[in-house]
Protein backbone atom coordinates (compact mmCIF):
# COMPACT_ATOMS: atom_id res chain seq x y z
CA UNK A 1 0.00 0.00 0.00
CA UNK A 2 1.31 3.47 -0.92
CA UNK A 3 2.38 5.70 1.95
CA UNK A 4 -0.04 8.47 2.98
CA UNK A 5 2.36 11.38 2.64
CA UNK A 6 -0.36 14.00 3.02
CA UNK A 7 -1.33 12.82 6.51
CA UNK A 8 2.31 12.90 7.51
CA UNK A 9 2.33 16.69 7.18
CA UNK A 10 1.88 18.82 10.30
CA UNK A 11 -1.49 20.46 10.93
CA UNK A 12 -0.28 23.97 10.11
CA UNK A 13 0.78 22.83 6.63
CA UNK A 14 -2.53 21.05 6.02
CA UNK A 15 -4.38 24.18 7.13
CA UNK A 16 -2.40 26.18 4.61
CA UNK A 17 -3.28 23.71 1.86
CA UNK A 18 -6.98 23.67 2.74
CA UNK A 19 -7.09 27.48 2.81
CA UNK A 20 -6.58 27.44 -0.98
CA UNK A 21 -9.52 25.10 -1.65
CA UNK A 22 -12.98 26.30 -2.64
CA UNK A 23 -15.23 26.68 0.37
CA UNK A 24 -17.30 23.57 -0.40
CA UNK A 25 -14.26 21.40 -1.04
CA UNK A 26 -12.60 22.66 2.14
CA UNK A 27 -15.65 21.66 4.21
CA UNK A 28 -15.78 18.20 2.62
CA UNK A 29 -12.25 17.42 3.84
CA UNK A 30 -13.80 16.97 7.31
CA UNK A 31 -15.11 13.60 6.07
CA UNK A 32 -11.64 12.17 5.46
CA UNK A 33 -10.83 11.17 9.02
CA UNK A 34 -11.18 12.22 12.65
CA UNK A 35 -8.04 14.34 12.38
CA UNK A 36 -9.43 16.21 9.38
CA UNK A 37 -12.69 17.18 11.10
CA UNK A 38 -11.30 20.48 12.36
CA UNK A 39 -8.48 21.14 9.89
CA UNK A 40 -10.71 23.18 7.58
CA UNK A 41 -12.03 25.23 10.49
CA UNK A 42 -8.48 26.21 11.44
CA UNK A 43 -7.58 27.32 7.91
CA UNK A 44 -7.31 31.12 7.80
CA UNK A 45 -8.37 31.47 4.16
CA UNK A 46 -11.83 31.16 2.58
CA UNK A 47 -12.32 30.93 -1.20
CA UNK A 48 -15.71 31.56 -2.80
CA UNK A 49 -16.11 30.50 -6.44
CA UNK A 50 -19.46 30.71 -8.21
CA UNK A 51 -18.42 28.20 -10.88
CA UNK A 52 -18.77 25.44 -8.27
CA UNK A 53 -22.54 25.96 -8.40
CA UNK A 54 -23.12 26.51 -12.12
CA UNK A 55 -25.62 24.17 -13.76
CA UNK A 56 -25.13 23.86 -17.52
CA UNK A 57 -28.07 25.37 -19.34
CA UNK A 58 -29.63 26.91 -16.22
CA UNK A 59 -29.78 30.67 -16.65
CA UNK A 60 -30.53 31.43 -13.00
CA UNK A 61 -27.86 33.61 -11.43
CA UNK A 62 -29.94 34.09 -8.30
CA UNK A 63 -29.92 30.36 -7.63
CA UNK A 64 -26.12 30.27 -8.01
CA UNK A 65 -25.76 33.26 -5.71
CA UNK A 66 -27.96 31.74 -3.00
CA UNK A 67 -25.96 28.51 -3.04
CA UNK A 68 -22.63 30.35 -3.06
CA UNK A 69 -23.33 32.69 -0.16
CA UNK A 70 -25.25 30.08 1.84
CA UNK A 71 -22.09 27.95 1.78
CA UNK A 72 -19.94 30.99 2.55
CA UNK A 73 -22.00 32.04 5.58
CA UNK A 74 -22.03 28.45 6.84
CA UNK A 75 -18.26 28.28 6.55
CA UNK A 76 -17.45 31.58 8.26
CA UNK A 77 -20.16 31.05 10.88
CA UNK A 78 -19.29 27.43 11.80
CA UNK A 79 -18.63 26.66 15.46
CA UNK A 80 -14.91 26.61 16.22
CA UNK A 81 -14.06 28.68 13.12
CA UNK A 82 -10.68 30.35 13.30
CA UNK A 83 -10.74 34.07 12.38
CA UNK A 84 -10.50 34.45 8.62
CA UNK A 85 -7.36 36.24 7.49
CA UNK A 86 -7.87 36.04 3.71
CA UNK A 87 -11.12 36.08 1.74
CA UNK A 88 -11.17 35.48 -2.03
CA UNK A 89 -14.33 35.85 -4.12
CA UNK A 90 -14.64 34.86 -7.78
CA UNK A 91 -18.02 35.27 -9.48
CA UNK A 92 -18.21 34.43 -13.16
CA UNK A 93 -20.87 34.49 -15.85
CA UNK A 94 -20.50 32.84 -19.23
CA UNK A 95 -23.76 34.59 -20.17
CA UNK A 96 -24.81 38.24 -20.14
CA UNK A 97 -23.95 40.54 -17.26
CA UNK A 98 -27.44 40.19 -15.72
CA UNK A 99 -26.50 36.63 -14.67
CA UNK A 100 -23.53 38.02 -12.73
CA UNK A 101 -25.71 40.78 -11.30
CA UNK A 102 -28.20 38.20 -10.02
CA UNK A 103 -25.38 36.30 -8.31
CA UNK A 104 -24.04 39.33 -6.47
CA UNK A 105 -27.36 40.90 -5.46
CA UNK A 106 -28.90 38.00 -3.54
CA UNK A 107 -29.64 38.56 0.14
CA UNK A 108 -28.00 37.63 2.39
CA UNK A 109 -24.96 37.90 0.18
CA UNK A 110 -21.54 39.51 -0.02
CA UNK A 111 -22.32 42.26 2.48
CA UNK A 112 -23.37 39.65 5.06
CA UNK A 113 -20.12 37.71 4.58
CA UNK A 114 -18.09 40.88 5.18
CA UNK A 115 -20.10 41.58 8.34
CA UNK A 116 -19.64 38.07 9.83
CA UNK A 117 -17.79 37.86 13.18
CA UNK A 118 -15.14 35.55 11.67
CA UNK A 119 -14.10 38.27 9.20
CA UNK A 120 -13.72 41.01 11.80
CA UNK A 121 -9.91 40.82 11.51
CA UNK A 122 -9.75 40.22 7.76
CA UNK A 123 -6.34 41.17 6.34
CA UNK A 124 -6.71 40.35 2.65
CA UNK A 125 -9.78 40.79 0.45
CA UNK A 126 -9.61 39.63 -3.17
CA UNK A 127 -12.68 40.03 -5.39
CA UNK A 128 -12.93 39.28 -9.11
CA UNK A 129 -16.22 39.60 -10.99
CA UNK A 130 -16.34 38.57 -14.64
CA UNK A 131 -19.05 38.35 -17.31
CA UNK A 132 -18.54 37.03 -20.82
CA UNK A 133 -20.74 39.72 -22.37
CA UNK A 134 -21.69 43.32 -21.61
CA UNK A 135 -20.02 43.65 -18.22
CA UNK A 136 -20.47 47.19 -16.86
CA UNK A 137 -18.85 46.88 -13.39
CA UNK A 138 -22.23 47.94 -11.95
CA UNK A 139 -23.13 44.32 -11.19
CA UNK A 140 -21.84 44.86 -7.66
CA UNK A 141 -21.10 48.04 -5.78
CA UNK A 142 -18.74 47.65 -2.86
CA UNK A 143 -20.77 49.60 -0.34
CA UNK A 144 -19.55 52.56 1.62
CA UNK A 145 -20.54 50.51 4.65
CA UNK A 146 -17.35 48.51 4.08
CA UNK A 147 -15.55 51.52 5.48
CA UNK A 148 -17.48 51.09 8.72
CA UNK A 149 -17.12 47.31 9.07
CA UNK A 150 -14.88 45.89 11.82
CA UNK A 151 -12.48 44.42 9.20
CA UNK A 152 -11.73 47.79 7.61
CA UNK A 153 -8.89 48.87 9.96
CA UNK A 154 -7.20 45.44 9.74
CA UNK A 155 -7.05 45.18 5.92
CA UNK A 156 -3.53 45.00 4.51
CA UNK A 157 -4.38 43.96 0.93
CA UNK A 158 -7.41 45.09 -1.07
CA UNK A 159 -7.52 43.56 -4.56
CA UNK A 160 -10.67 44.35 -6.57
CA UNK A 161 -11.53 43.48 -10.17
CA UNK A 162 -14.71 44.20 -12.13
CA UNK A 163 -16.82 46.14 -9.65
CA UNK A 164 -17.72 49.67 -8.54
CA UNK A 165 -16.44 51.40 -5.44
CA UNK A 166 -19.18 53.07 -3.42
CA UNK A 167 -19.16 56.74 -2.46
CA UNK A 168 -16.48 57.96 -0.05
CA UNK A 169 -16.99 57.80 3.68
CA UNK A 170 -15.68 60.47 6.02
CA UNK A 171 -15.00 57.85 8.70
CA UNK A 172 -12.63 55.81 6.52
CA UNK A 173 -9.58 54.41 8.31
CA UNK A 174 -7.33 52.04 6.34
CA UNK A 175 -4.52 52.36 8.84
CA UNK A 176 -2.90 49.00 7.94
CA UNK A 177 -3.57 48.95 4.19
CA UNK A 178 -0.31 48.34 2.30
CA UNK A 179 -1.48 47.16 -1.14
CA UNK A 180 -4.37 48.49 -3.22
CA UNK A 181 -5.10 46.94 -6.62
CA UNK A 182 -8.02 48.03 -8.78
CA UNK A 183 -8.60 46.38 -12.16
CA UNK A 184 -11.52 47.12 -14.51
CA UNK A 185 -13.25 49.01 -11.71
CA UNK A 186 -15.37 52.14 -11.59
CA UNK A 187 -14.83 54.82 -9.00
CA UNK A 188 -15.13 58.52 -8.54
CA UNK A 189 -11.91 60.48 -8.18
CA UNK A 190 -13.13 61.72 -4.81
CA UNK A 191 -13.87 58.20 -3.59
CA UNK A 192 -10.46 56.83 -4.52
CA UNK A 193 -8.69 59.89 -3.13
CA UNK A 194 -10.55 59.46 0.17
CA UNK A 195 -9.32 55.87 0.35
CA UNK A 196 -5.72 56.95 -0.32
CA UNK A 197 -5.97 59.70 2.29
CA UNK A 198 -7.13 57.12 4.84
CA UNK A 199 -4.22 54.74 4.11
CA UNK A 200 -1.03 56.33 5.46
CA UNK A 201 0.93 53.03 5.17
CA UNK A 202 -0.01 52.30 1.55
CA UNK A 203 3.17 51.08 -0.16
CA UNK A 204 1.82 49.68 -3.46
CA UNK A 205 -0.84 51.17 -5.74
CA UNK A 206 -1.93 49.43 -8.95
CA UNK A 207 -4.62 50.85 -11.25
CA UNK A 208 -5.49 48.78 -14.32
CA UNK A 209 -8.27 49.83 -16.68
CA UNK A 210 -9.92 51.97 -14.00
CA UNK A 211 -12.79 54.22 -15.14
CA UNK A 212 -13.38 57.47 -13.27
CA UNK A 213 -17.01 58.48 -13.01
CA UNK A 214 -18.31 62.04 -12.76
CA UNK A 215 -21.91 63.00 -12.19
CA UNK A 216 -23.38 65.33 -14.78
CA UNK A 217 -20.63 64.81 -17.37
CA UNK A 218 -21.04 62.89 -20.62
CA UNK A 219 -18.34 60.61 -22.04
CA UNK A 220 -16.67 63.29 -24.18
CA UNK A 221 -16.52 65.75 -21.28
CA UNK A 222 -14.97 63.09 -19.06
CA UNK A 223 -12.27 62.35 -21.64
CA UNK A 224 -11.19 66.00 -21.60
CA UNK A 225 -10.45 65.94 -17.84
CA UNK A 226 -6.93 65.47 -16.58
CA UNK A 227 -7.05 64.06 -13.06
CA UNK A 228 -4.65 64.11 -10.12
CA UNK A 229 -4.26 61.47 -7.40
CA UNK A 230 -2.17 62.19 -4.33
CA UNK A 231 -0.47 59.17 -2.73
CA UNK A 232 0.73 58.96 0.87
CA UNK A 233 4.41 59.38 1.60
CA UNK A 234 4.72 55.62 2.18
CA UNK A 235 3.89 54.74 -1.45
CA UNK A 236 7.02 53.34 -3.14
CA UNK A 237 5.47 51.37 -6.04
CA UNK A 238 2.96 52.70 -8.60
CA UNK A 239 1.40 50.94 -11.59
CA UNK A 240 -0.96 52.66 -14.05
CA UNK A 241 -2.10 50.36 -16.86
CA UNK A 242 -4.45 51.44 -19.66
CA UNK A 243 -6.51 53.94 -17.65
CA UNK A 244 -7.73 55.66 -20.82
CA UNK A 245 -11.05 57.20 -19.78
CA UNK A 246 -9.61 60.68 -19.22
CA UNK A 247 -7.16 63.07 -20.79
CA UNK A 248 -4.53 61.82 -18.39
CA UNK A 249 -4.05 60.68 -14.80
CA UNK A 250 -1.28 62.40 -12.88
CA UNK A 251 0.10 60.60 -9.83
CA UNK A 252 1.69 62.60 -7.04
CA UNK A 253 3.89 60.04 -5.29
CA UNK A 254 7.04 61.82 -4.05
CA UNK A 255 8.50 58.67 -2.43
CA UNK A 256 7.97 56.33 -5.41
CA UNK A 257 10.91 54.12 -6.30
CA UNK A 258 9.18 51.96 -8.94
CA UNK A 259 6.80 52.78 -11.80
CA UNK A 260 5.02 50.50 -14.23
CA UNK A 261 3.04 52.31 -16.93
CA UNK A 262 1.13 51.18 -20.01
CA UNK A 263 -0.66 53.85 -21.98
CA UNK A 264 -0.26 56.93 -24.11
CA UNK A 265 2.98 58.85 -24.07
CA UNK A 266 1.25 62.20 -23.55
CA UNK A 267 -0.60 60.77 -20.50
CA UNK A 268 2.58 59.80 -18.61
CA UNK A 269 1.52 59.82 -14.92
CA UNK A 270 4.63 61.41 -13.42
CA UNK A 271 4.30 64.64 -15.36
CA UNK A 272 4.94 68.26 -14.41
CA UNK A 273 1.41 68.62 -12.96
CA UNK A 274 2.36 66.70 -9.80
CA UNK A 275 2.49 69.23 -6.92
CA UNK A 276 5.49 67.48 -5.34
CA UNK A 277 7.39 67.29 -8.62
CA UNK A 278 8.97 64.12 -10.02
CA UNK A 279 9.92 61.38 -7.53
CA UNK A 280 13.57 62.10 -6.90
CA UNK A 281 14.39 58.51 -5.85
CA UNK A 282 12.68 56.69 -8.72
CA UNK A 283 14.96 53.77 -9.65
CA UNK A 284 12.89 51.22 -11.58
CA UNK A 285 10.71 52.17 -14.58
CA UNK A 286 8.80 49.87 -16.95
CA UNK A 287 6.81 51.69 -19.62
CA UNK A 288 4.89 50.51 -22.66
CA UNK A 289 3.74 53.38 -24.86
CA UNK A 290 0.91 53.04 -27.37
CA UNK A 291 -0.87 55.30 -29.85
CA UNK A 292 -4.48 56.42 -29.99
CA UNK A 293 -6.74 55.16 -32.75
CA UNK A 294 -7.63 57.75 -35.38
CA UNK A 295 -11.35 57.60 -34.46
CA UNK A 296 -10.62 58.69 -30.89
CA UNK A 297 -11.51 62.42 -30.51
CA UNK A 298 -8.36 62.82 -28.41
CA UNK A 299 -6.35 61.81 -31.49
CA UNK A 300 -6.88 65.26 -32.99
CA UNK A 301 -5.99 67.05 -29.76
CA UNK A 302 -2.82 64.99 -29.47
CA UNK A 303 -1.71 66.04 -32.97
CA UNK A 304 -1.36 69.60 -31.67
CA UNK A 305 1.01 68.60 -28.89
CA UNK A 306 4.78 68.33 -28.86
CA UNK A 307 6.40 65.57 -30.98
CA UNK A 308 6.92 62.17 -29.30
CA UNK A 309 10.69 62.51 -28.81
CA UNK A 310 10.11 65.76 -26.94
CA UNK A 311 7.41 64.20 -24.75
CA UNK A 312 9.52 61.12 -24.07
CA UNK A 313 12.70 62.86 -23.00
CA UNK A 314 10.72 65.52 -21.16
CA UNK A 315 9.14 62.73 -19.09
CA UNK A 316 11.70 59.95 -18.66
CA UNK A 317 14.67 62.31 -18.75
CA UNK A 318 13.64 63.85 -15.43
CA UNK A 319 14.68 60.79 -13.41
CA UNK A 320 18.42 60.97 -12.84
CA UNK A 321 18.61 58.08 -10.35
CA UNK A 322 17.16 55.37 -12.57
CA UNK A 323 18.91 52.01 -12.33
CA UNK A 324 16.50 49.89 -14.40
CA UNK A 325 14.67 51.16 -17.49
CA UNK A 326 12.42 48.94 -19.63
CA UNK A 327 10.87 50.56 -22.70
CA UNK A 328 8.28 49.13 -25.07
CA UNK A 329 7.47 51.28 -28.09
CA UNK A 330 5.36 50.90 -31.17
CA UNK A 331 8.10 52.61 -33.18
CA UNK A 332 11.62 53.04 -31.81
CA UNK A 333 12.11 55.94 -34.22
CA UNK A 334 9.63 58.04 -32.23
CA UNK A 335 12.14 58.79 -29.46
CA UNK A 336 15.13 59.54 -31.71
CA UNK A 337 16.80 62.91 -31.14
CA UNK A 338 18.85 64.12 -34.10
CA UNK A 339 22.32 65.60 -33.67
CA UNK A 340 21.09 69.02 -34.72
CA UNK A 341 18.46 68.84 -31.98
CA UNK A 342 21.02 67.74 -29.38
CA UNK A 343 22.83 71.03 -29.66
CA UNK A 344 20.08 72.78 -27.76
CA UNK A 345 20.64 70.50 -24.75
CA UNK A 346 16.89 70.35 -24.19
CA UNK A 347 16.08 66.72 -24.87
CA UNK A 348 18.85 64.29 -23.96
CA UNK A 349 19.30 63.93 -20.21
CA UNK A 350 21.90 61.65 -18.56
CA UNK A 351 21.06 58.55 -16.52
CA UNK A 352 24.34 58.33 -14.59
CA UNK A 353 23.21 55.37 -12.42
CA UNK A 354 21.40 53.29 -15.06
CA UNK A 355 22.76 49.72 -15.18
CA UNK A 356 19.97 47.82 -16.99
CA UNK A 357 18.28 48.94 -20.22
CA UNK A 358 15.67 46.98 -22.17
CA UNK A 359 14.25 48.33 -25.44
CA UNK A 360 11.44 46.68 -27.41
CA UNK A 361 9.79 47.99 -30.54
CA UNK A 362 9.75 48.22 -34.32
CA UNK A 363 12.01 50.09 -36.69
CA UNK A 364 10.28 48.90 -39.85
CA UNK A 365 10.14 52.35 -41.44
CA UNK A 366 13.69 53.60 -40.99
CA UNK A 367 16.54 51.68 -39.38
CA UNK A 368 18.75 54.78 -39.40
CA UNK A 369 16.38 56.57 -37.03
CA UNK A 370 16.32 53.43 -34.85
CA UNK A 371 20.12 53.59 -34.69
CA UNK A 372 19.84 57.25 -33.65
CA UNK A 373 17.46 56.31 -30.83
CA UNK A 374 19.76 53.51 -29.64
CA UNK A 375 22.72 55.87 -29.80
CA UNK A 376 20.80 58.42 -27.72
CA UNK A 377 20.08 55.87 -24.99
CA UNK A 378 23.62 54.47 -24.90
CA UNK A 379 25.05 57.98 -24.84
CA UNK A 380 22.87 58.93 -21.85
CA UNK A 381 23.73 55.74 -19.92
CA UNK A 382 27.49 55.92 -19.22
CA UNK A 383 27.39 53.21 -16.50
CA UNK A 384 25.19 50.74 -18.39
CA UNK A 385 26.05 47.08 -17.70
CA UNK A 386 23.21 45.11 -19.35
CA UNK A 387 21.48 45.95 -22.64
CA UNK A 388 18.50 44.04 -24.09
CA UNK A 389 17.06 44.88 -27.50
CA UNK A 390 14.02 43.20 -29.06
CA UNK A 391 13.12 44.42 -32.53
CA UNK A 392 9.56 43.27 -32.95
CA UNK A 393 6.17 44.93 -33.22
CA UNK A 394 4.51 44.39 -29.84
CA UNK A 395 0.97 44.09 -31.23
CA UNK A 396 -0.88 46.33 -28.77
CA UNK A 397 -4.46 46.47 -30.05
CA UNK A 398 -4.90 49.91 -28.52
CA UNK A 399 -2.11 51.20 -30.76
CA UNK A 400 -3.76 50.41 -34.11
CA UNK A 401 -3.54 51.88 -36.67
CA UNK A 402 0.16 52.57 -36.63
CA UNK A 403 1.15 56.07 -37.60
CA UNK A 404 4.44 57.92 -37.95
CA UNK A 405 5.30 61.03 -36.01
CA UNK A 406 7.79 62.60 -38.44
CA UNK A 407 6.94 65.97 -39.90
CA UNK A 408 8.22 66.84 -43.38
CA UNK A 409 10.83 69.13 -41.85
CA UNK A 410 12.07 66.42 -39.48
CA UNK A 411 12.15 63.83 -42.28
CA UNK A 412 14.31 66.18 -44.35
CA UNK A 413 16.60 66.86 -41.39
CA UNK A 414 16.92 63.15 -40.69
CA UNK A 415 17.81 62.44 -44.30
CA UNK A 416 20.43 65.21 -44.36
CA UNK A 417 22.07 64.02 -41.13
CA UNK A 418 22.10 60.46 -42.40
CA UNK A 419 23.90 61.56 -45.58
CA UNK A 420 26.41 63.75 -43.72
CA UNK A 421 27.24 61.04 -41.17
CA UNK A 422 27.68 58.46 -43.92
CA UNK A 423 29.96 60.80 -45.88
CA UNK A 424 32.13 61.50 -42.84
CA UNK A 425 32.38 57.80 -42.03
CA UNK A 426 33.33 56.84 -45.60
CA UNK A 427 36.01 59.55 -45.67
CA UNK A 428 37.54 58.35 -42.39
CA UNK A 429 37.46 54.71 -43.53
CA UNK A 430 39.11 55.58 -46.83
CA UNK A 431 41.92 57.43 -45.09
CA UNK A 432 42.44 54.74 -42.46
CA UNK A 433 42.25 51.70 -44.73
CA UNK A 434 42.06 52.52 -48.45
CA UNK A 435 42.47 48.93 -49.63
CA UNK A 436 40.61 46.96 -46.95
CA UNK A 437 38.01 44.40 -47.95
CA UNK A 438 35.19 42.79 -46.01
CA UNK A 439 34.12 39.17 -46.11
CA UNK A 440 30.54 37.96 -46.43
CA UNK A 441 29.06 41.43 -46.78
CA UNK A 442 29.85 42.35 -43.20
CA UNK A 443 30.74 45.91 -44.07
CA UNK A 444 28.17 46.68 -46.73
CA UNK A 445 25.09 48.78 -46.10
CA UNK A 446 26.31 50.27 -42.81
CA UNK A 447 24.87 53.72 -43.51
CA UNK A 448 22.07 53.11 -41.05
CA UNK A 449 24.70 52.64 -38.29
CA UNK A 450 26.29 56.03 -38.97
CA UNK A 451 24.75 57.54 -35.84
CA UNK A 452 26.44 54.84 -33.73
CA UNK A 453 29.79 54.99 -35.49
CA UNK A 454 29.98 58.76 -35.38
CA UNK A 455 30.46 58.96 -31.61
CA UNK A 456 32.02 57.18 -28.65
CA UNK A 457 30.11 55.67 -25.74
CA UNK A 458 31.55 55.46 -22.19
CA UNK A 459 29.37 52.44 -21.40
CA UNK A 460 30.92 50.49 -24.31
CA UNK A 461 34.40 51.46 -23.22
CA UNK A 462 34.22 50.43 -19.56
CA UNK A 463 30.90 49.04 -18.30
CA UNK A 464 28.69 47.07 -20.71
CA UNK A 465 29.10 43.36 -19.88
CA UNK A 466 25.97 41.60 -21.19
CA UNK A 467 24.00 42.10 -24.39
CA UNK A 468 20.85 40.29 -25.51
CA UNK A 469 19.40 40.74 -29.01
CA UNK A 470 16.07 39.29 -30.16
CA UNK A 471 14.83 39.71 -33.72
CA UNK A 472 13.50 37.92 -36.78
CA UNK A 473 16.35 37.25 -39.16
CA UNK A 474 15.37 38.67 -42.57
CA UNK A 475 18.80 38.44 -44.16
CA UNK A 476 22.39 37.82 -43.10
CA UNK A 477 23.16 41.51 -43.63
CA UNK A 478 20.09 43.03 -41.98
CA UNK A 479 20.21 45.92 -39.53
CA UNK A 480 20.19 43.70 -36.42
CA UNK A 481 23.13 41.60 -37.65
CA UNK A 482 25.17 44.71 -38.38
CA UNK A 483 24.19 46.11 -34.98
CA UNK A 484 25.35 42.88 -33.32
CA UNK A 485 28.67 43.19 -35.16
CA UNK A 486 29.08 46.82 -34.05
CA UNK A 487 28.36 45.99 -30.40
CA UNK A 488 30.54 42.91 -30.21
CA UNK A 489 33.45 44.82 -31.76
CA UNK A 490 33.14 47.96 -29.62
CA UNK A 491 32.06 46.77 -26.15
CA UNK A 492 35.53 46.51 -24.62
CA UNK A 493 34.59 44.70 -21.39
CA UNK A 494 31.80 42.56 -22.86
CA UNK A 495 31.47 39.15 -21.19
CA UNK A 496 28.34 37.65 -22.74
CA UNK A 497 26.54 38.09 -26.06
CA UNK A 498 23.09 36.49 -26.38
CA UNK A 499 21.35 36.34 -29.76
CA UNK A 500 17.88 34.93 -30.52
CA UNK A 501 16.56 35.25 -34.05
CA UNK A 502 13.61 32.85 -33.92
CA UNK A 503 15.28 30.57 -36.47
CA UNK A 504 17.74 27.69 -36.56
CA UNK A 505 19.87 29.68 -38.99
CA UNK A 506 21.36 31.77 -36.19
CA UNK A 507 23.74 28.96 -35.30
CA UNK A 508 24.83 28.66 -38.94
CA UNK A 509 25.83 32.28 -39.34
CA UNK A 510 25.58 34.74 -36.47
CA UNK A 511 26.96 32.53 -33.70
CA UNK A 512 29.77 31.48 -36.01
CA UNK A 513 30.58 35.08 -36.89
CA UNK A 514 30.41 36.62 -33.40
CA UNK A 515 33.74 35.18 -32.14
CA UNK A 516 35.37 36.06 -35.47
CA UNK A 517 34.21 39.67 -35.22
CA UNK A 518 35.38 39.77 -31.62
CA UNK A 519 38.81 38.35 -32.47
CA UNK A 520 39.26 40.71 -35.41
CA UNK A 521 38.68 43.65 -33.10
CA UNK A 522 41.47 42.36 -30.83
CA UNK A 523 39.11 42.24 -27.82
CA UNK A 524 38.86 39.59 -25.10
CA UNK A 525 36.86 36.42 -25.68
CA UNK A 526 33.18 36.41 -24.74
CA UNK A 527 30.49 33.85 -23.96
CA UNK A 528 28.07 33.28 -26.85
CA UNK A 529 24.50 32.35 -25.85
CA UNK A 530 21.37 31.65 -27.90
CA UNK A 531 18.33 29.44 -28.26
CA UNK A 532 16.55 28.15 -31.31
CA UNK A 533 12.78 28.36 -31.53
Amino acid sequence: MAADRLSALPDRVLQRVVSHLRVGDAARTSLLSRRWRTIWLQADGVNLDSTSYHDDGDYDGGKVGRQLFRAALAAVGAAGRRPVRSLSVFADSSFQNDFLEDIMRVSPGMDAVLAAPATRRLEELHMELSAEFCQTCDEYVLPASLLLLPCQPSLRVLDLDGLTLGPPCAAADFGRLETLKLASCKTSLEGLQAMLDAAPRLARLCLKGVSFTAEGLDWEARTKRRLLLRCPDATVSVAVIHCHGTSGLDIDAPSARSLRYKGYLEDFPFGPASPSGPPVNLQHVEVSFCTRCSNDPRYRREAQQAPPHSLFWGSIGRFRHLRVLKLKLLDINDIAVLRSEEEDGVFLKPFPELVFLELKGSYEVDSHAAAVAIANLLHCSPALQVFHLKCKLHGDLRAVPKRLHLTDERKARLGLEKSMESLERHKSEKIASPSSGVEDGDGRGDDDLAALKARSFPCLESHLKKIRLEFELKSFDCFEVRLAKFLVENALVLEEMEVHDGSQRVSDHIHRKLPIWRANSLKSKIKIVGEYK
